[in-house]
């Protein structure tokens, strides 16, 4: 079982899974799988079950999911574990946006499937889906929580305007984060990683500034060898020198300064 691809494969299915687009996720649910919600009490067992409640569910709520960070582990070569943490907003009909930071834990493994020919091949299915931080479970309730208690009200949704990329974290973790939420990208242990400064704090990953500027330079302008800007975050362009809106001052090479500036005033525009 590759990890990496079971970690992958539970970020899109969760993030289909918050669009609203849920049968993807419950399909990889093993026959005798066990969700245990976010309310208290919200256990459901078997996949069977599991479609049958959600295809009698109706709700009309909205979710927004910021920064994420996974993380996978395995002691067997056909087991893994994956954490995904994250905050998701959920987004009422009243306009009430309720933001919640939620840790989710998947046990995946493989089984060998029969298809309708005979045919033999291994998959990987959902043995445990545990999403931590349980709240009061409403009397109204079949899914979806109508009350939260303990949790952190946001007077705006999170922002999903930008672009979700993808990182490798020095601590092994991986990270899909809203391109928004990036201010800038310094580079880190003598070029050879790299520091993402968020409006949230900062992550180590593995790639130097130049590849991420080669897979990324669509979203973000470098000023210096060792440094790429967010120009939703430019403050001030003066000779030689960006101010963010964090405040950090950043240098622009003389001979660099004029196109950057150019890029700089197209990207605003």
């Amino acid at each position: 079982m590759n990890q990496q691809h079971i970690a992958d494969l539970s970020v899109e299915l969760i993030m289909k899974y918050y669009d609203n687009d849920y049968m993807p996720f419950l399909l990889h649910m093993d026959d005798d799988a066990l969700w245990y919600g976010p309310a208290e009490g919200q256990f459901i067992r078997g996949r069977e079950e599991m479609i049958r409640i959600w295809n009698s569910e109706e709700h009309s709520l909205h979710f927004s999911l910021g920064n994420m960070e996974v993380m996978h582990t395995s002691s067997h070569p056909s087991f893994c574990d994956v954490m995904l943490s994250c905050p998701v907003t959920t987004h009422y009909p009243d306009r009430e946006d309720i933001t919640l930071y939620q840790r989710l834990l998947m046990t995946w493994c493989e089984r060998v499937i029969e298809d309708e020919q005979g045919n033999k091949e291994k998959h990987p299915r959902i043995l445990l889906c545990h999403i931590s931080n349980p709240h009061e479970k409403h009397a109204d309730d079949v899914i979806y929580p109508n009350n939260f208690h303990e949790v952190y009200r946001t007077k705006s949704a999170l922002n999903r305007s930008g672009e979700r990329i993808h990182f490798h974290g020095l601590d092994r973790s991986d990270y899909f984060i809203l391109s928004d939420t990036v201010i800038r990208i310094e580079a880190a242990h003598g070029a050879k990683h790299s520091i993402l400064v968020t409006d949230s704090g900062e992550i180590e990953v593995t790639a130097t500034v130049t590849a991420l500027e080669k897979h990324y330079g669509h979203l973000f302008l470098r000023c210096h060898q060792s440094y790429l800007v967010n120009p939703l975050y430019i403050r001030n362009i003066r000779r030689f020198k960006v101010t963010l809106s964090d405040g950090a001052e950043l240098p622009i090479p003389e001979k660099k300064y004029t196109a950057f500036r150019a890029k700089a005033l197209r990207s605003i525009k």
